[in-house]
This record gives C-alpha cells, structure tokens and sequence, in this order.
C-alpha cells in the first residue's frame, strides 16, 4: 500500500528559504541608506532643521545593518528589512526637503562674511541662531546658512590703530554683493529683500 505524502500545511506561512535572502535584504537595503545618510548628512549639515531627519536616518540604517547582520530566523530578517525601509524613507524626506528648498526658493541663503586689517581686528556679524563678536588676525572669514534676506558685518580696528584701513566683503549665495575699505571702521550691509 503506497502512503500520500504529507500534505499538511506548515504553520510557519513564509518559506524556510526565505529568511537568508531576507536577512540578506536587509542588509543590503540597510548598507545602501546608511551610505545615503552620510551623504545627506554632509549636505544638510548647515541647516539645523533638516539634520535631526539625516541622522535618524542614519540610526535607522545602522540598525537595519545590525539587526540584518545578528538575524537568525524569518522575525529578525523582516525587523531589518522593515527598519531598513523606514531609514530609506527618512532619508527620501530629506532629498524631498533638499529639492523643495533648491528649487522652489525655500529661502536658504548662503552667506560668507569676510574681513581684513592689521595685526588684529574686532568683527561683529550675526546668523539665524546667534552673534559673533570676535578677533581676527590680519584677515578672516566665515560662511553660514540663513534664512534671511541681509546679512552684516562691522570690522573694527584697535584703538591704538585707529588709523589701519580694515575692510569687509560680503557674499551672498557665492556673488560679491557688498565690499567696502575704510580707516579704522567699516561696516558692510546687504539686503536682499
């Protein structure tokens, strides 16, 4: 007498095969937007609101990683893919934010203020989240993100040389904008608006 083969169904739904290519998934999917964090991160480092986006990403993508890496059945491989996934997205909201702000005119200006002078001089200029009152020597710069239209910067020279000719130059997205000489004071404005 010839037995049926068992035909019954499996109470595990996903198939035995599955969770290695899965688990493998999960890497990859993982490695590939932890890559796209680092990245975006670079980027968007200037602008304060989109870089908690960034690096949750890169948590995100990190534990894909890890998760897909310490997998040992068809649970931990779906946690990595899913996790994965979820840093993908992350960082596809960042790309999003990037375009709107690169196209559609978000307002985010990039602004270099630069001075010079003697042996050392006396610059005050401001950003979006602070001011700056400091000493440069012979000559400085810095560069910053805004959300602003003008920028300043107000270069003073010592006072036993207030005869020194100080200068100051503003550039606003990469173009010259404001450039001024003066003896011993000299202040650069520039209202984009």
């Amino acid at each position: 007498m010839a037995q049926a083969p068992d035909t019954a169904p499996t109470t595990d739904p996903t198939p035995r095969g599955d969770a290695p290519r899965r688990t493998k998934s999960g890497v990859w999917l993982g490695a590939v937007a932890l890559v796209l964090s680092a990245l975006l991160i670079a980027l968007v480092f200037p602008v304060a609101g989109v870089l908690p986006v960034a690096l949750v990403a890169a948590l995100l993508a990190v534990i894909a990683v890890v998760v897909g890496i310490r997998a040992s059945g068809t649970r931990g491989a779906r946690a990595s893919v899913v996790t994965a996934m979820l840093a993908l997205v992350a960082d596809v909201i960042v790309i999003v934010i990037m375009a709107v702000g690169v196209f559609g005119g978000s307002g985010l200006n990039q602004v270099e203020v630069r001075a010079t002078g003697g042996p050392a001089f006396r610059v005050s200029f401001a950003d979006d989240t602070r001011s700056y009152d400091e000493e440069w020597d012979s000559s400085g710069w810095k560069q910053y993100t805004t959300t602003g239209d003008s920028a300043e910067i107000a270069v003073t020279a010592p006072a036993d040389a207030a005869d020194q000719e100080v200068t100051c130059q503003i550039l606003w997205n990469g173009e010259v904008v404001v450039e001024q000489i003066g003896d011993g004071s000299v202040t650069c404005r520039y209202d984009a608006g």
